[in-house]
């Protein structure tokens, strides 16, 4: 079987993109509130680090001098397979099985902000209300968009990881 430019990207990919909705169901079936916390979305990245990682570093063990260059498309791709799992999942899970966690997200998103002092006192009222105006949704344009603007943050991990990987 011929081997593919990408198949350990795709492979890893899809292993972590795998691994990050088994967390987030892990959970959600925990406690909702803690799922839609500002930690439990961003530890997912950890995740993603570990199948960038484990892609190039298989890459990089096929061959016998891998360049940064060669390492990064390989660690990007991995992210961005990964990423399209993570927004399908949520996508899904916020508009079909749970359509009430938009509103929930609403409240633990300003529950978060109070706590860490991000909003005023003085200030508090509006911010309120701003959010409130906003409909609380997660339609497919902001899926869309939230994966793209991800991306940016994807790239930077891959040269992170290109880096630490790179053999030559």
């Amino acid at each position: 079987m011929k081997e593919g430019k990408y198949n350990l990207s795709i492979r890893y990919g899809v292993l972590a993109g795998i691994s990050v909705i088994i967390y987030m169901l892990v959970f959600y079936f925990y406690d909702v509130k803690v799922m839609l916390g500002p930690s439990v979305f961003w530890s997912t990245t950890l995740l993603f680090i570990v199948g960038m990682f484990f892609a190039a570093r298989e890459e990089r063990k096929k061959r016998e001098f891998m360049t940064f260059r060669e390492v990064l498309p390989v660690a990007f791709v991995t992210y961005l397979i990964a990423n399209l799992f993570f927004y399908d999942f949520v996508y899904i899970l916020f508009n079909f099985v749970d359509p009430s966690l938009p509103d929930l997200q609403q409240q633990v998103g300003l529950e978060s902000a109070r706590a860490s002092g991000v909003i005023e006192s003085l200030d508090l009222e509006d911010a309120i209300a701003k959010i409130e105006e906003t409909p609380a949704e997660f339609t497919l344009i902001q899926a869309i968009s939230a994966y793209i603007s991800s991306a940016i943050f994807g790239f930077i991990l891959s040269l992170m990881i290109a880096g630490a990987t790179r053999n030559k």
